[in-house]
């Protein structure tokens, strides 16, 4: 590791040399300093790097979810206002409430999710990759922008029964979010296009063609307009707001977890990615690509009051009501006090596999299961058309956001190596 890499204060998501390996990295932060000021990031931000802080901490009733305008703390306020509309749809995001709102909003969109089981959503999922899949060349093509790209923006149109075929412009709005809230710096011109975006999104979901067509198909959309729960029913903000939180939570996990499953298994065993092939294994075999190749670096939180945290190593750590923490599950996905052989990709890890890529408590991650389904699908149905798929040697080309951790481009071949010569 270069010097460099052990101070946090150089530390930044949008660093390259970051992007590329975060690893070493979060492996010298839990060994040496896992709980850590930065002075840069937001204005003062504690990273926390190990995994019993950051199992500990998402579940402390003293921290809260509303964060949306984290990423605008370097603005002054009265150019915020500026913002205003776009945050307002980013607070009303079940993932950004807290205690019983929280739970009401949640118990409400679970409910809408019901008709969605995986009997129904798996066909559904599997003809939109076959579909993808029959159009690739094996002989050569970009996994990413030709398959992982569009296929999480098909299926979650799908699922609120909205046009698949706007998944270029979803992918569009989507990633803009994306990168607002995965940067530890944006620029003003970037939240103005953001803004822009989520404007875009937020009037595609409340378009009437689109609300016509969700209730004719019985679409999440649909769904979450109708459900009442216990007398409560979203507003029309609210329903475009959780639609927009599933597309911004899916699209970009989904997409970077595919990339990265692939550039991970090339390294192993034929056999062992056959066990991506079969039901019995293929569910361990995700989790672990879960935990490994974990597309979503960190989990947000900011303090609710003032309070001191004793953090794993003995570190007071002295928070103030407002300050943001960022919990780095990748780092704490490879913690070797809970997981042995930590940085390997053991497919048959025994379940119930403790990884944080979706968090832990009652703030899971609402699209998780669809995010479960679509990769293992996806990848069951890449190694068993391809069982040579091969990753060739090339020039890395990564996200400049480590917060959504990935490839922009990764060339494949469904040709094994040995098949070339």
């Amino acid at each position: 590791m270069s010097p460099g890499l052990a101070s946090v204060d150089d530390f930044s998501h949008n660093q390259f040399r970051y992007i590329e390996d975060p690893f070493p990295f979060y492996a010298l932060m839990r060994e040496r300093s896992p709980a850590r000021l930065s002075g840069t990031i937001f204005g003062g931000t504690w990273l926390m790097f190990r995994y019993a802080d950051c199992a500990r901490l998402m579940q402390d009733e003293r921290l809260s979810n509303a964060r949306s305008a984290v990423p605008l703390r370097f603005l002054p306020p009265e150019q915020r206002e500026e913002f205003a509309d776009m945050l307002d749809i980013y607070g009303r995001w079940l993932a950004f409430h807290d205690g019983t709102e929280h739970t009401r909003n949640r118990r409400q969109a679970n409910r809408g999710y019901v008709p969605f089981t995986d009997a129904y959503l798996e066909p559904r999922i599997q003809a939109l990759v076959d579909g993808l899949l029959d159009r690739l060349d094996p002989t050569g093509f970009d996994l990413i922008s030709e398959f992982a790209f569009p296929l999480p923006a098909m299926v979650i149109a799908d699922v609120l029964g909205v046009p698949v075929e706007a998944h270029a412009d979803l992918n569009r709005w989507t990633d803009d979010i994306a990168h607002l809230f995965g940067s530890t710096s944006v620029s003003v011109e970037h939240l103005r296009r953001t803004r822009e975006s989520t404007r875009q999104l937020a009037d595609f979901l409340a378009s009437e063609d689109n609300a016509r067509r969700s209730r004719a198909e019985g679409g999440l959309l649909h769904q979450l307009r109708e459900i009442e729960v216990r007398g409560h029913r979203f507003s029309e903000r609210d329903v475009v707001a959780q639609a927009a939180l599933l597309l911004f939570a899916g699209v970009a996990s989904i997409r970077y977890l595919i990339g990265n499953s692939v550039h991970a298994l090339d390294a192993v065993s034929p056999a062992d990615r056959e066990l991506l092939l079969h039901p019995g294994t293929a569910r361990p075999a995700v989790e672990e690509l879960l935990r490994v190749c974990t597309p979503v670096s960190f989990v947000g939180r900011v303090a609710a009051e003032d309070f001191e945290y004793t953090a794993s190593d003995g570190t007071a750590v002295p928070l103030r009501e407002g300050q943001p923490l960022l919990l780095y599950v990748a780092s704490a996905n490879r913690d070797p006090e809970v997981f042995e052989r930590p940085d390997e990709l053991v497919l048959d890890r025994p379940l119930p596999n403790r990884h944080l890529t979706f968090g832990v408590g009652r703030h899971l991650c609402f699209g998780d299961p669809l995010v479960r389904q679509t990769t293992r699908i996806a990848l069951s149905s890449l190694y068993r058309r391809w069982p040579g798929l091969h990753v060739p040697p090339q020039e890395a080309n990564w996200n400049n956001n480590l917060g959504f951790h990935g490839f922009t481009s990764l060339r494949v071949t469904g040709e094994a190596p040995e098949h070339r010569r």
